[in-house]
């Protein structure tokens, strides 16, 4: 049970929130009163019951006022809103409740006020508790709408994201390679893409098929090749007579004078340029 008190409880530090819940929990306090009259309170027939009922709605602001706007400002690391416990909350809470009841009692005593001074203290107390109990009502409402807020419009984010989620994953990349004679065609998805390189006045596009690495040649330029893919990100120039898809790359391998890339299910490494190490280095860590 008491490591309950030790979870988190979120403070609300908004100034504009607060002040206008203290001006509307004082004006209720006082309204309150005036209305159901407790402990023999009567305005009607005593003007100082109405001086009293003013005084204690002024003395509620000023306490709420200074405890929840001006100490937070004055200690801030000890209002900090990521360490605020339950336990603060009520320490918090005691301590306004200690400081409304001293000022109610003085209030009463000076106002001398026949049905208070009786049980001065704890009729004080009795009506401590009803400005605390609606500010903190207020406050407990105001946090519950942000955070049900907060909720929806994450929901709604996710709704709008979803559509275009779907989208990215139906909507495949495609790689479209022709040969110079424009009789033959490359035409795979980007992802199944291994690797092409350059073979004379042809290039060797290597691509995925199922669990095997499949090999078509055309007549075309490495050089050509490379502007036809230039849109698409992943497809890196590795080497003089290479390129090749990095979502494809398992490990990069070798020594200054001899670098290699690795792919799974390829027979042979993979060249790398001395210029494209540190390049290739980043984009295999990300």
């Amino acid at each position: 049970m008491f490591e309950n008190l030790n979870h988190l409880y979120h403070f609300n530090n908004n100034f504009k929130h607060n002040l206008r819940t203290i001006v509307l929990v004082s004006m209720t306090f006082m309204l309150l009163l005036l209305y159901f009259q407790p402990f023999g309170i009567n305005f009607m027939t005593s003007t100082r019951d109405g001086y009293f009922v003013l005084a204690i709605g002024v003395i509620s602001a000023a306490v709420l006022f200074l405890s929840t706007l001006i100490v937070p400002g004055l200690f801030p690391g000890l209002f900090d809103t990521t360490r605020w416990t339950i336990k603060k909350e009520l320490i918090w809470n005691v301590c306004m409740f200690g400081t409304l009841v001293f000022g109610f009692t003085m209030t009463a005593l000076i106002f001398n006020h026949e049905s208070l001074v009786s049980l001065t203290v704890f009729r004080s107390g009795a009506l401590s508790l009803l400005p605390l109990l609606l500010f903190n009502l207020l406050n407990y409402n105001h946090s519950l709408k942000t955070k049900v807020s907060k909720a929806i419009e994450s929901g709604r984010h996710w709704l709008n994201d979803e559509p275009k989620i779907e989208e990215e994953v139906t909507a495949i990349q495609k790689v479209h390679i022709e040969s110079e004679n424009g009789k033959e065609l490359f035409d795979k998805n980007l992802k199944d893409l291994v690797l092409i390189q350059s073979a004379n006045n042809y290039v060797e596009i290597f691509y995925r098929e199922g669990d095997k690495i499949r090999k078509q040649i055309l007549r075309q330029t490495l050089q050509t090749a490379e502007k036809q893919l230039a849109k698409f990100d992943i497809i890196k120039k590795c080497h003089r007579r290479c390129l090749v898809n990095t979502d494809q790359v398992t490990r990069l391998s070798g020594v200054a004078s001899n670098y290699t890339l690795e792919v799974k299910g390829l027979d042979f490494s993979i060249p790398l340029s001395r210029q494209k190490v540190s390049t290739f280095r980043k984009l295999l860590k990300r």
